[in-house]
């Protein structure tokens, strides 16, 4: 297939990277690679997500894969996924038949999906610090962004997504819903909340976003980074974790870190050989010297994958929460790292002893009773009104192309790229009008 016809196909389809980062994939692929991988190793627990796209999606995966690893001239193609997805692997083995496809099958451990690990054990190779993956000559691409991507050739912009809802609801699953449709749509969808006080986990319980009011998840959509949401009880470890003051936090880690590096030696980034020491970062926050010493800045190689507070630290304290504040005050003062950048092989030789396996972390930060709810297919949702929002991706926001009044129909352009930027294409999800235009296009049905 001719390189500038995918890009553009995919460029027009306003596809980006559907496992969280949201980074455009018309700019990532256009990269030459030696290897394109696909990542269906689901890094959070509890979400189903990928693993509905490998059991009911398998060849539009197989299919995309093929032509990404074609116009990056990549000379290896991998579908990465877990060992325990048994019937998953056996979907995609019959979807890939003689095509010149691997799959490579990684032990159940976290965060297996995290994009640099998996280089890491699909290759053998480390990105260097802050750096990406295409510097050790890969390209790494979500199974649900491949699933667009073969949408996208057949000329079908983004404007659905499948997300997993869990937790504390009547009835767990699989949604598939227009991009804008309310969260509390989708959770009315899986039969609502089964708790009187609940809070909201938007993605996954590592990683995700906490939302504690019912005001505040009122205003939550649906997007194209969605995976997943989690319903928990108030007052769950998850919920006093995320809430905990930055304030409070300084002071448990003045009183109450002892430094015995236990955050930084089970540290994802630094068991693949980054210079990353979060226990330094935690002796300058303690110390209120996070933006004054060299230490404060080794924050910005976090990854936020919270193995350091929700598995490591044997005094119950929050590096990760740390690591991010202190990365939004570096940030703010426009200070960057200027440490080294260099791969401390020598570190590499615990990873396979210092893997964080699944079911321990789980039992862990309380949320194991979650692990085996069933995950039906709940269905298409189709909402009477969807707000879309122009920002969902890396980059600057799409620039508006409708107005109040007009009239669209499902995969219409609202929202265009602006001039010399990087951005992504915004299409209307919904039959209707447009109601209103500021940071999201309001369409009602």
């Amino acid at each position: 297939m001719d390189k500038q016809v995918f890009l553009a196909a995919v460029k027009a389809a306003g596809i980006v990277g559907e496992g969280g980062a949201g980074f455009p994939s018309h700019v990532k692929y256009a990269a030459a690679a030696e290897t394109v991988i696909a990542n269906g190793c689901e890094c959070e627990p509890m979400l189903h997500t990928d693993q509905h796209h490998m059991l009911h999606h398998a060849d539009r995966i197989v299919q995309a894969l093929s032509r990404l690893k074609e116009v990056t001239g990549a000379g290896r193609g991998v579908i990465a996924l877990k060992r325990k997805y048994v019937r998953a692997t056996e979907v995609l083995t019959a979807a890939i038949g003689s095509l010149p496809i691997e799959l490579a099958l990684l032990d159940n451990f976290y965060p297996a999906g995290d994009e640099q690990v998996l280089v890491r054990e699909v290759t053998g190779r480390t990105v260097p610090p802050l750096g990406l993956p295409l510097q050790v000559g890969v390209v790494v691409a979500n199974v649900g962004t491949l699933v667009s991507v073969s949408r996208a050739m057949e000329g079908e912009p983004l404007t659905h997504k499948y997300l997993t809802i869990t937790g504390e609801v009547g009835n767990p699953g699989i949604v598939h819903a227009p991009i804008g449709t309310p969260l509390s749509a989708c959770l009315a969808a899986a039969g609502g909340s089964a708790v009187a006080d609940p809070v909201y986990v938007i993605g996954g319980p590592m990683m995700g976003r906490m939302v504690d009011s019912d005001e505040a998840f009122a205003r939550e959509v649906v997007t194209k980074t969605s995976g997943g949401l989690i319903v928990l009880p108030r007052g769950h470890y998850l919920h006093v974790n995320a809430t905990t003051s930055v304030d409070h936090l300084r002071i448990r880690a003045a009183a109450a870190c002892i430094q015995c590096r236990t955050c930084s030696e089970m540290c994802p980034r630094q068991l693949i050989g980054h210079p990353f020491e979060t226990h330094r970062v935690m002796r300058a926050f303690g110390a209120g010297a996070e933006l004054a010493a060299e230490n404060g800045k080794l924050a910005l190689m976090c990854c936020d994958c919270g193995v350091c507070e929700h598995f490591s630290c044997p005094m119950g304290l929050s590096p990760r929460r740390i690591n991010q504040a202190v990365k939004a005050e570096l940030r703010a003062g426009k200070i960057s790292y200027d440490g080294s950048r260099e791969v401390r092989e020598e570190r590499t030789q615990w990873r396979e002893f210092r893997r964080v396996p699944v079911p321990r972390l789980v039992d862990r930060i309380g949320i194991a009773r979650y692990m085996d709810l069933p995950t039906a297919d709940l269905g298409e949702l189709r909402p009477a009104e969807v707000r879309i929002p122009l920002r969902q991706h890396i980059g600057a926001p799409a620039q508006a192309v409708v107005e109040p009044g007009d009239a669209v129909r499902i995969g219409d352009l609202v929202g265009e790229i602006p001039p010399d930027a990087l951005g992504a294409r915004i299409h209307a999800t919904l039959d209707g009008t447009v109601r209103s235009v500021g940071d999201a296009v309001v369409i009602a049905g």
